[in-house]
Formats: structure tokens, C-alpha cells, sequence
């Protein structure tokens, strides 16, 4: 029912300018929305009213009208206006549709287009709005968002010459937000704040959760700082804590270390091992190594266990601000904790080397002081610094580390050891100095690997690009390894499969085809159609100047012999 139902008062005008005319009007009567719903389930934990007291004064009801439109009771409201209009004979006032309209804040059975009707229905009554009508549709906005609407209350709002009061500008901003108009919405809040309004806290904090959600730290990491600076809004530490862990969690280097440093060091906050974690990614990232330390030391507390890629994270946090040494010192304490560095733990430390030629030497240094103080140095910090030197072809630098490493780790080299210098004289095509090496192996009783055997024979083919003895010697090797349940890396493969059919070997036919660890057989016919016999032999098969076979996992046999040739990269 309307609340005009007894004839309109004034006149409606066509003509008229103000903003609502613009809306399109509904053929449904203005005030449908208001009356009461018998479809709409009402929530048991709700504490509506049962009825309304039909024997209320006027005056009465409308002070129950006025408390339950501050309430946003939907229901109440609307029954109190019904009660007015039907009993009470009241006719359509502000104050009524003061209240219709503040109801709409209801966040289930508000909405902004009853609230748009209603005005529009004001209009249509010569009823003028004052600032409360708009204050009130702006609250509902703020809960409803309605871009259009908000635009022509603010239109309203200044054709009279209403000023916005602070709450009406918090209704304002919070609309924004609701709209995710954050831009606008942080513009409008920095204008409001340079005219003296005083800014509430639940404002600003929803504002940096708003940016937090869409991943705008930088804005979020803006509004937090001002607000320190200003303090003139207190900042709680649920924000706090949500704010840590969104930066953290997105490596956002500078919002994770204000959060640490005001709230963690301070005492104020206790992370979680998750978010710490998290802290500790972002420190190493960014090559903070102060606070990657800070963050272990939270950890140890708890007696946390930690895992390789713990350790790497602070190893590269040291790294990042160029301190090698409490790099290494992090790889002896993997160590000691019993977790030892492998080879992958070192490729930070691997990389940093790697930049200038000089840094190895200086890396070694670091290791003789660590071992002088009382360190257990490991295997993998000594195999990195060989690694570099074979990186830059540097081969006589990494066998002058190899003779002094036992003067670092006293247990001796390892297999990681033997197979980065196998690497090496692959590379130089030195096999005279792999078969020297391999004997040393067997003398240290250091058991081989798979990549052992693989850098055996792509040193043998290396150093004999042409001929058949270095073809041989590979042979065996990779006969061995396949007994011991082995097989080459592709590329050594297909480079033993090439050389094979170059000589016209005919073992390689059938032994290097294995569907899921070697050589398809399709793949093995198209390299006899293109490499067949393109190379005679100058070196007969049985000629060879000796024999090189591993037997079992650990013993070596040398061989004498071979010649430099084409690099082979693996």
C-alpha cells in the first residue's frame, strides 16, 4: 500500500530537474518494498518483535519508529508506518520516509532500489528531502552499494547545499570500498582528513584489509605508515596480524619487515611457524639477512624442526648481503643439526662464485678460517668451490683443491668429489687424468654412482673423437654400468649410439635400445641410416694400449692412453 493512499499532496512537476526525475519510474506502486513480507523467512537469532501494540499513541510510535530505523529493523519499520498511516491517518511526512529509507540498511532485506523509489516517491509528494534523508540513503549505500544512486544523492546533497557530517562521509567512503572503488575511495579519505575530519579507525583498517584482499600492499603499506606517523588512529592487532601474513605471504619485502620490527621485536606479536616461515622466504629474497636470523632464532625457540630448504632460505638471505662466510657457516650448521647440505643447497653459493674467477680462492680462504675456529666444514661446501673452478674450465685449480682437501674435511673426498672432477677432464678431454682419479677412488675405497660411470665414458669419448680405442674403453665402462642396474644420462647415450655407428660397432645394434631407460629403436635405425661406417677406424678392435673396467661398486682398473678432442657438454 502506498503512503499516499489518500490522495497526493501538491502536485507532481514534469518539468522538474531534480536528479530523481531522471530515474525510470515503475509500474508497480512506489512503496511495495516497504510493506511487510509473509515470503521472506525471518532468521531465528534475529530479535524481531512479534506485533506492535495497535493501541500505540501517534507520538508513541514514532518514537519506537525513530529507535527501530537506528536498529535497521526492517520489519519493525515497516509495521510502525503501516500503523501510523492506517490508524493514525498520518500523512506521508519526512520523517516517515526517514525511516522507510534507514531501514534499507538491513543487510539481508535491504536494498538500494527501494530506497531509490522511496525518493523518487518524495518527488513525486513535494516532500523535500533534508540532510538526514540523504545521510540515511547514504547508509544504506554503504551496506548496499548503488554507483548511480550514490552519484545523485551527492548531486542532492549539493544543489541544497548540505554539507556531509563525519559520519555521512565514513557512510560515503565505506560505499566505496563496498564498490571496490579504493582508488576514489583513498583519494576522498586524504581530502577529507586536509579539511579537519577526523577519521575512525574501523574506517581505515577496512580500507588496508580491502587492499590486503586485492593484493595492493604498496597502498596498504601507505595507509599503515601515515597512520604510525599520525597516530591518530590505533591500529589492532588482528589488522596486524593479517597484514604480516599477506606481506610475508607475497614476498613484499618492505610491509613484512615494518610489521616484524613494530610488532614481533617488540613482543606485542608471536607469529605463527607458518608465517614465520613465510618471513624467512621474503628475508631471503630480499637478502635480509638480519632479519631472515631473527626470524631462526623465533623458530629454535619453539624447538622447530628444520629442513633443508630452511637452511637454503638463510643461506641465500647471507648471500644477498654479500657475506659468504656466514653462508659457509650455515652449511656447517646443516651439518651439525643433522641435516647434510647436498649439492643443491650449494647452488646459491655455487652461483655467487661463479661471478668472478677470484672468488674461489677467496671461498677457500673462508673454509681454512672455519676449520682453524673449530668448524666441521662438509663435503658440499668443498665440492662447490670445485664445481666453480670446473665451470670455468679451471681444471688445474680444482685438482689443487682436490690434493687439499683433506686438510678441510678430514674424512676425504667423496663420490660428489670424484664425479665433479670427472666433469672437469670430460670437459678438457683429459682421460688420463679421469683414470688417475679413478684409481685414487678405488684406493680411497669411495663407492661410484651412476654419474660416475656416465662421466667415465663421455671422457673416453671425448678423448678419442675418432678412433676406436676410446670408443672401447667407454664400451666397457657402459657394459658395467648396465649390469649394476645403470644407465647413461640421454646425451652420453646418444653420443656413445652415434660414435658406435660411426665405426660400425655392430654392439651398439641392440644394447643401447631400451623403450624406457635408453634409445628408442626408432630413434637407434634413423642414426645407423645417417652415421653408418662415415668413419674408417684407425685402431682395430683387441689393439687397445690397456683396459679400464669398474667391478662391483668400488674397484677401479687404469688405463693409459687417449687424446684430445671435441668438448662434450653434459
Amino acid at each position: 500500500m502506498p503512503l499516499n493512499h489518500k490522495g497526493n499532496i501538491g502536485s507532481t512537476h514534469p518539468e522538474s530537474s531534480d536528479i530523481h526525475s531522471k530515474r525510470p519510474s515503475s509500474d508497480s506502486p512506489p512503496l511495495l518494498f516497504a510493506l511487510p513480507s509473509t515470503r521472506t523467512p525471518i532468521p531465528k537469532s534475529r530479535s524481531w518483535k512479534p506485533c506492535i501494540d495497535p493501541d500505540l499513541s501517534a507520538r508513541d510510535a514514532y518514537e519506537e519508529l525513530r529507535s527501530a530505523a537506528r536498529a535497521a529493523d526492517y520489519q519493525t519499520v515497516q509495521g510502525l508506518v503501516k500503523l501510523l498511516v492506517n490508524d493514525h491517518h498520518e500523512k506521508p511526512n519526512p520523517r516517515l520516509y526517514h525511516a522507510l529509507i534507514l531501514a534499507n540498511a538491513d543487510s539481508q532485506h535491504g536494498n538500494p532500489q527501494a530506497v531509490d523509489r522511496l525518493l523518487r516517491e518524495m518527488e513525486e509528494q513535494d516532500i523535500t528531502p533534508d540532510s538526514a534523508t540523504y545521510h540515511a540513503a547514504l547508509k544504506v549505500l554503504a551496506i548496499h552499494p548503488d554507483y548511480v544512486l550514490r552519484q545523485q544523492i551527492l548531486e542532492g546533497l549539493n544543489q541544497r547545499w548540505f554539507s556531509l557530517t563525519t559520519e555521512g562521509w565514513h557512510d560515503f567512503l565505506l560505499g566505496l570500498i563496498r564498490d571496490r572503488q579504493l582508488e576514489v575511495a583513498m583519494n576522498q579519505l586524504e581530502t577529507i582528513r586536509n579539511q579537519g575530519v577526523p577519521i575512525r579507525s574501523w574506517l581505515s583498517d577496512i580500507l588496508v584489509y580491502a587492499f590486503c584482499e586485492i593484493g595492493e600492499l604498496d597502498e596498504a603499506l601507505k595507509l599503515i605508515k601515515y597512520r604510525m606517523s599520525s597516530s591518530e588512529t590505533w591500529i589492532s592487532p588482528n589488522l596486524w596480524a593479517h597484514f604480516l601474513d599477506t606481506c610475508s605471504r607475497s614476498l613484499h619485502y618492505r610491509g613484512t619487515q615494518l610489521a616484524w620490527r613494530t610488532r614481533v621485536e617488540t613482543g606485542y606479536f608471536n607469529p605463527s611457524s607458518g608465517m614465520c616461515i613465510n618471513i624467512l622466504n621474503t628475508a631471503a629474497r630480499h637478502g635480509d639477512a638480519g632479519l631472515a636470523s631473527d626470524v631462526f632464532r623465533v623458530l629454535e625457540k619453539r624447538n622447530h624442526t628444520f629442513e633443508l630448504h630452511h637452511y637454503e632460505a638463510l643461506l641465500e638471505s647471507w648471500l644477498a648481503s654479500r657475506d659468504l662466510k656466514s653462508a659457509f657457516l650455515v652449511l656447517c650448521e646443516m651439518a651439525l643439526a643433522g641435516t647434510p647440505p647436498s649439492k643443491a643447497s650449494t647452488r646459491a653459493i655455487f652461483l655467487h662464485l661463479a661471478e668472478k674467477h677470484e672468488r674461489p680462492a677467496e671461498a677457500l680462504d673462508i673454509l681454512r678460517s672455519l676449520v682453524d675456529s673449530g668448524h666441521q666444514v662438509p663435503h658440499a661446501a668443498i665440492n662447490c668451490i670445485i664445481d666453480v673452478y670446473v665451470y670455468h674450465s679451471d681444471l688445474a685449480s680444482a685438482i689443487e683443491v682436490y690434493h687439499v682437501l683433506h686438510t678441510i674435511v678430514p674424512s676425504g673426498p667423496n663420490t660428489s668429489t670424484f664425479n665433479a672432477l670427472f666433469r672437469g677432464c670430460s670437459y678438457a678431454s683429459r682421460k688420463d687424468l679421469a683414470m688417475f682419479l679413478a684409481s685414487e677412488m678405488l684406493a680411497l675405497k669411495v663407492p661410484p654412482n651412476a654419474l660416475t660411470y656416465d662421466r667415465l665414458v663421455a671422457t673416453c669419448l671425448n678423448a678419442d673423437p675418432v678412433g676406436y680405442e676410446g670408443f672401447d674403453d667407454a664400451w666397457k665402462y657402459f657394459e658395467e654400468m648396465k649390469s649394476m642396474g645403470w644407465w647413461p644420462r640421454v646425451g652420453t647415450l646418444r653420443t656413445l649410439a652415434i660414435r658406435g655407428c660411426l665405426l660400425a660397432d655392430e654392439r651398439v645394434v641392440q644394447a643401447v635400445v631400451d623403450e624406457e631407460r635408453g634409445l628408442t629403436q626408432k630413434r637407434m635405425t634413423y642414426y645407423m641410416l645417417m652415421y653408418w661406417r662415415k668413419v674408417s677406424p684407425n685402431v682395430e678392435s683387441g689393439d687397445a694400449k690397456g683396459d679400464t673396467a669398474i667391478h662391483g661398486t668400488d674397484g677401479l682398473h687404469r688405463t693409459e692412453g687417449g687424446r684430445e678432442s671435441e668438448a662434450y657438454r653434459d
